[in-house]
């Protein structure tokens, strides 16, 4: 049996993450698994942001209680909304990049953001470092409503094949309607002649037509509508993510620092978007 895990860290935003997660694996067939990292408390004396001392007597093991109080809490929640479902809970003492990327599962959700969030518009360090990590897919959620199409973005590549079947595969499991986009923002495609201009715009949707063929063969019960626009990848993805259930994106690896993994459409598409993003990585 296949396992969805996802990172609980006793937020709203985790606590969503964790819901999204059920429906998943309950669609899936799947197990779901609710892992809460707990850091070692750090040495005295300790302050947090507002100069509010913390107690000595919290420690790992009073912290991983509450931590589990917690995930028993919300497992019996999960189950009694997914009667059928395999719930397992797990606290970890450790980083929670470190905890998460070793647990094992084909499948990780999170929150956009964790406590320390100024908004979850704003992605949290950790969903950006696990993320970035490779692997399997990972899906970062939003508070938002999650009922509309299946958004996914077209480039070419082997990354974005992976990315068409993971956003094929959703659409059908979730009677989703799906929203294939091919972006293409060639220097000086503006200053085209009007019959060239066409011509490009033809080949793209021959394209792009190409490349979804097989999904769409394996999936024919999934409606697929096609785009071809004359604009930069995660702009025109963006415009399409309101109202969106899933936008799904390929990770390339292209660019410097942070984005040297990620590329930089999967990093605007994970910090904007108002909608659920899932980022299949290369294989």
């Amino acid at each position: 049996m296949s396992t969805i895990v996802v990172g609980f860290d006793g937020s709203g935003l985790a606590r969503r993450a964790v819901h999204f997660g059920a429906e998943e694996a309950s669609r899936r067939g799947a197990a779901l698994q609710v892992v809460h990292a707990v850091r070692a408390p750090l040495p005295e004396p300790v302050f947090t942001p507002m100069s509010i001392p913390v107690p000595e007597f919290v420690t790992e093991e009073t912290m991983s209680k509450a931590a589990e109080d917690h995930l028993n809490e919300l497992a019996a929640e999960i189950r009694q909304g997914w009667p059928e479902l395999e719930v397992a809970t797990h606290v970890r003492i450790g980083r929670p990049v470190d905890v998460l990327a070793a647990e094992p599962g084909d499948l990780l959700v999170l929150g956009s953001s964790g406590r320390t969030g100024i908004a979850e518009m704003f992605l949290g360090s950790t969903a950006i470092e696990l993320v970035s990590t490779g692997g399997r897919p990972v899906i970062v959620t939003r508070s938002g409503p999650v009922d509309g199409r299946v958004v996914v973005g077209v480039d070419g590549s082997e990354t974005s094949t992976d990315a068409i079947a993971f956003a094929f595969e959703h659409a059908a499991r979730h009677g989703r309607e799906l929203l294939a986009i091919y972006a293409w923002n060639d220097v000086g495609w503006a200053e085209l002649p009007e019959q060239d201009f066409d011509h490009v715009r033809v080949d793209l949707a021959k394209s792009l037509d190409e490349q979804l063929a097989p999904h769409a063969a394996r999936w024919p019960d999934v409606h697929v509508a096609q785009e071809v626009a004359f604009d930069a990848p995660a702009r025109a993805l963006l415009q399409a993510a309101d109202g969106a259930a899933l936008i799904a994106v390929g990770s390339h690896g292209r660019g410097a620092v942070r984005r040297a993994i990620l590329g930089s459409v999967s990093h605007a598409v994970l910090h904007h978007a108002p909608c659920p993003v899932a980022v299949v990585h290369g294989r």
